[in-house]
């Protein structure tokens, strides 16, 4: 049995059951209580963004690096909980693909490369320099 468990993809039937019941509860609560800015969301947000990190990453050690580092830089650059919405949303799309190119080719296809435009880049390509993945 446990051996048809390792290799299973996670569903969202698998949200109420441990290990990942534990997890997403250990999470949320890391993010309710950053220090964040005003503008906070409510616990059924901060769920559903990490609940869809899980499901895209299929990896509780990769959501788990995830979260955290969005959460330290959040912190770090003054940034709100819908900021830290958004950039799980990125990580979880580009899991998988090469940041560097992926953040590059954002940068290419951009109508026009503005100071907000390469502060996001530059937040992003330096997300996981400060932190260990």
């Amino acid at each position: 049995m446990y051996s048809s468990l390792v290799n299973r993809r996670i569903h969202p039937d698998d949200f109420d059951t441990s290990p990942y019941k534990e997890l997403i509860q250990m999470l949320v609560l890391h993010w309710v209580h950053a220090e964040l800015p005003a503008e906070r969301m409510s616990y059924v947000d901060y769920t559903m963004a990490i609940n869809t990190l899980l499901l895209t990453t299929q990896s509780s050690d990769r959501t788990t690096v995830i979260v955290r580092a969005v959460l330290t830089q959040a912190i770090a650059l003054h940034k709100t909980s819908f900021w830290v919405e958004q950039e799980l949303k990125f990580e979880g799309m580009i899991d998988g693909a090469d940041r560097n190119d992926f953040l590059l080719l954002e940068l290419s296809q951009a109508t026009a490369v503005d100071d907000t435009l390469l502060d996001t880049y530059n937040e992003r390509i330096n997300r996981f320099t400060a932190n260990s993945e």
